[in-house]
């Protein structure tokens, strides 16, 4: 049975894409959220990880496309979005897709904040992360807290892993993944 709370979280999820507020996922979506990567993490234009987030943040974008087939080429909307991962990611059953999906968000998230590349997400990692995404950073220390189970002030790809299956999977309001993207009852880009 498809859960309302899935659904708002999804939604969410889709809207934090959604840099431009335009309410379709494009690829200027995706090369905005590069450039704002790499002007906060002051990346040369051109350089060995301006290059990585890129491809990272392609492929994501492409496999979305490809998997969900939106109406309108290169372009995907917020009720095409939920339609896609609540039908074949979440209430499919099928694990070998939820885990194709919990992977390619996990790395693309970690490739682009582990700034030090050391395994880890620090606290002033994820904080980038909020900052880069427009979310409000009044619930990074909250979602940090929850995510930081073993209380060792880094989150590390087993944390955020759990947390981006938590997210996507759980129905559970009460799951600490429900957190790594800020407060999903509220709206993304209202603090800049």
């Amino acid at each position: 049975m498809s859960s309302e709370f899935q659904q708002k979280k999804l939604g969410y999820f889709f809207r934090i894409l959604d840099l431009n507020s335009n309410g379709s996922l494009q690829m200027d979506d995706f090369t905005e959220m590069v450039e704002k990567v790499r002007v906060r993490l002051d990346y040369e234009p051109g350089s060995k990880e301006h290059t990585r987030i890129t491809n990272k943040a392609v492929k994501l974008f492409n496999s979305l496309v490809k998997d969900i087939k939106p109406f309108n080429f290169n372009q995907v909307t917020e009720e095409e979005w939920i339609g896609f991962f609540m039908k074949k990611v979440i209430l499919s059953g099928d694990e070998d897709t939820l885990d194709d999906y919990k992977e390619l968000i996990f790395n693309f998230m970690f490739d682009f904040f582990d700034q030090n590349r050391d395994g880890f997400i620090s606290k002033k990692e994820y904080e980038d992360f909020y900052d880069i995404f427009g979310i409000d950073r009044a619930f990074s220390d909250k979602a940090f807290s929850l995510l930081d189970k073993t209380q060792s002030y880094k989150l590390s790809r087993y944390d955020l892993m759990n947390a981006v299956e938590e997210f996507l999977a759980s129905d559970d309001t009460t799951v600490p993944g429900n957190w790594i993207f800020g407060n999903w009852e509220s709206e993304p880009h209202t603090v800049l």
